[in-house]
C-alpha cells in the first residue's frame, strides 16, 4: 500500500502539480493531503518491520497500531474531508486528466487509475479491520499484545465509520453550494466563507410543536437554515440567524427528547433544536459557542420544561446531517437522499464502478453536460418497503412487506444459490456428455469388432464351399 502511494505520486500527482492542465485550487483539491498520509504509511511500515524483528511472544502489533491512532485519525478525516472535492474536480476536468495521465504511461482509459487510487485509503481503513481480527483469531488471550489487538479493531470500526459519515456530509455540503437555492435572499451563498459546520436537523419555533426538518450550515458570521423541496429535487431557502447576540441552552437528558439544545436571542424567535446524536450535539454547541464567544446554560431532565415555556426553561431540537424521509410521505422517482451504508468496502466499490461506467461509457460527456440539471436518484435501502409475493414450499402463496435492504440481500442469497447450483448442473452436463462421447465411442469398437468377426466368418464358410 506503502508503495502504490508512493507511484502514484511520484508518476502522476507531482508531475500534475508542474504542468498547467488544471488550477492551482483543483491541483490541490485533487492531491488532497496524499502526500502525507504517503510519509506516515512509509513510517507505519517501517515500525511494523521492527515489530516483526522481535520475538512472536514479545511482538505487539495491536500495540503499534494504537500508538499511531491518533495520526491515523487526523490524516484520514481529513483525506475524507477533501474527498468529494477531488471526485469534483476529476468529474469536471475528465477530458484533461484522462490525456495527462496517459500520456504519463496510465493505460486507456487513463482516469481509471485516479478513480482507483482515490478510493484506495478507504479500503484500507477497512481492510485494516479484517487483518486485525484474523490476527486476534489466532493469537492466545494470554498474548501481550491480545489487549491492544481488540482495542485496535474497535478503533478502527470507529474511525471507519467517522469516515463515512464524514464523507457523506461533505458530499451534501458541496452539492448545496453548488446548486441553486429557491427563494434564495442576499449574498450569494459561495461569498459568505467556509462552512464551518453542518448537519440535517430537527427543529420547532417559537410556540409551535410540529418539528421541521433543516439543514443547518454554520459560517463565521451566520447560521442559514435550508429545507429540502417537497420532491427533494433540490433545498429552500428558510432564513439566517446571526451569531452576534445568540444564546444557548443545552436541555440534559431530557426523557424521550435526548440530545437538545435551544437557540434564543433579542432579534429571533426561539427555536428548538434535536440532534440524532451526542456527537452531533457536541459538534453544534462546541462551535456556536466558540463563534458566539457566550456560553451554555444547561437544564437538567430534573427541571421542568415546555416547547412552549419562557426561553430560558424551554428545549428545542436537532437530528443527524443526513436525510430522514417522512414515514407518511411515499417517495417519488425524482426523490432522492443521501445513501446509507453499512460498509464502506461495498460503498466504495459501488461508487467505483459508476465512476468506470461514465468515464469508459459513450453517455459521458452527455452526463457532464447535463449534470447541472440533473439530481443522482440514490434510495434509502433501510427506509425503502415493497410488497414480496412468495410461494411456500407447501404451495401456499404468502404476501408481505420487506424493507428493499432485506429484499436485496435476499435476492442475493438467491443468485448466489442459483449460481452453485447452474454451476453444478453445468458440471453434471459435461460429465454426462463425456459419458456418452465414451460410450459412443465403446459402441463404436464393439460393432467394428462385430463387423469384423462377421467377416471372418463369411471368409471361412466361403473357403468351405469352395
Amino acid at each position: 500500500y506503502a508503495k502504490e502511494l508512493q507511484s502514484l505520486l511520484g508518476t502522476y500527482l507531482r508531475p500534475l502539480q508542474s504542468c498547467d492542465k488544471l488550477s492551482t485550487g483543483d491541483t490541490a483539491a485533487l492531491l488532497g493531503n496524499m502526500e502525507e498520509i504517503s510519509a506516515f504509511q512509509q513510517t507505519l511500515n517501517q515500525a511494523l518491520e521492527e515489530v516483526a524483528k522481535l520475538p512472536e511472544n514479545q511482538q505487539r502489533v495491536g500495540g503499534c497500531f494504537m500508538n499511531l491512532m491518533p495520526q491515523f485519525r487526523s490524516l484520514y478525516l481529513t483525506y475524507c474531508a477533501n474527498h468529494p472535492s477531488a471526485v469534483n474536480v476529476l468529474t469536471q476536468h475528465s477530458d484533461e486528466l484522462e490525456k495527462f495521465m496517459e500520456s504519463q504511461g496510465a493505460a486507456s482509459p487513463g482516469i481509471l487509475i485516479l478513480t482507483t487510487s482515490l478510493s484506495k485509503p478507504f479500503l484500507r481503513l477497512d481492510k485494516y479491520v479484517t487483518l486485525l481480527q484474523e490476527l486476534e483469531r489466532h493469537m492466545e488471550e494470554a498474548h501481550a499484545d491480545h489487549e491492544d489487538v481488540l482495542k485496535a479493531i474497535t478503533s478502527f470500526k470507529s474511525l471507519v465509520s467517522q469516515c463515512q459519515e464524514l464523507r457523506k456530509r461533505k458530499q451534501l455540503e458541496l452539492q448545496i453550494l453548488s446548486e441553486s437555492i429557491q427563494r434564495w435572499e442576499g449574498e450569494d451563498i459561495k461569498m459568505m466563507g467556509n462552512v464551518i459546520y453542518m448537519s440535517q436537523v430537527m427543529v420547532q419555533s417559537g410556540g409551535s410543536e410540529e418539528k421541521e426538518e433543516r439543514y443547518f450550515l454554520l459560517f463565521s458570521n451566520v447560521l442559514l437554515m435550508l429545507s429540502a423541496s417537497p420532491r427533494m429535487s433540490g433545498f429552500i431557502y428558510q432564513g439566517k440567524l446571526p451569531l452576534t447576540g445568540m444564546m444557548l441552552t443545552k436541555l440534559e437528558d431530557a426523557e424521550g427528547n435526548e440530545h437538545m439544545f435551544e437557540i434564543t436571542g433579542n432579534m429571533m424567535e426561539r427555536i428548538t433544536v434535536s440532534c440524532s446524536t451526542s456527537q452531533d450535539l457536541h459538534e453544534w454547541l462546541d462551535h456556536l459557542q466558540r463563534l458566539t464567544k457566550g456560553t451554555c446554560r444547561t437544564i437538567s431532565k430534573t427541571q421542568s420544561w415546555s416547547p412552549h415555556s419562557d426561553s430560558s426553561k424551554s428545549p428545542k431540537t436537532m437530528k443527524k446531517f443526513l436525510p430522514k424521509r417522512k414515514t407518511e410521505r411515499k417517495p417519488s422517482d425524482e426523490e432522492f437522499v443521501i445513501r446509507k451504508s453499512t460498509a464502506a468496502l461495498e460503498e466504495d466499490a459501488q461508487i467505483l464502478k459508476v465512476i468506470e461506467a461514465y468515464c469508459t461509457g459513450a453517455g459521458f460527456q452527455q452526463a457532464l453536460s447535463s449534470r447541472k440539471d440533473s439530481i443522482p436518484q440514490v434510495l434509502l435501502p433501510e427506509e425503502e418497503k415493497i410488497i414480496i409475493e412468495e410461494t411456500r414450499s407447501n404451495g401456499q402463496t404468502v404476501t408481505e412487506e420487506k424493507s428493499l435492504v432485506d429484499t436485496v440481500y435476499a435476492l442475493k442469497d438467491e443468485v448466489k444459490e442459483l449460481k452453485q447450483e447452474n454451476k453444478r448442473m453445468k458440471q453434471c452436463l459435461e460429465e454426462e456428455l463425456k459419458s456418452r462421447k465414451d460410450l459412443e465411442k465403446l459402441v463404436r469398437r464393439l460393432l467394428k469388432q462385430t463387423d469384423e468377426c462377421g467377416r471372418e466368418d463369411t471368409g471361412r464358410k466361403s473357403s468351405l464351399i469352395a
